[in-house]
């Protein structure tokens, strides 16, 4: 059996740049949800439509950002795998 020894290394989050901000409307009566977006107007139309559909007057419009955890200090990086 192989051992590892763990040690703290500090981090940041940084943001993914090829990941835009995804955006996702979901119905609070029925949990129905938009599709994923990009552009926050779109599933705030969704809500809207669903609303006018369905009756339904309770959404949450939720906000989704992708990070990667980068070693702030190069040097005390754990080796690659």
């Amino acid at each position: 059996m192989m051992s590892e020894r763990l040690r703290f290394v500090e981090r940041t989050l940084a943001a993914m740049p090829a990941m835009p901000v995804r955006y996702l409307g979901t119905c609070l009566s029925c949990q129905e949800r938009s599709p994923d977006t990009a552009d926050p107007d779109e599933a705030q139309l969704w809500c809207l439509q669903h609303a006018g559909t369905t009756g339904d007057s309770g959404y949450e419009l939720s906000a989704f950002l992708y990070f990667n955890a980068i070693t702030i200090d190069p040097a005390a990086a754990p080796p690659e795998r």
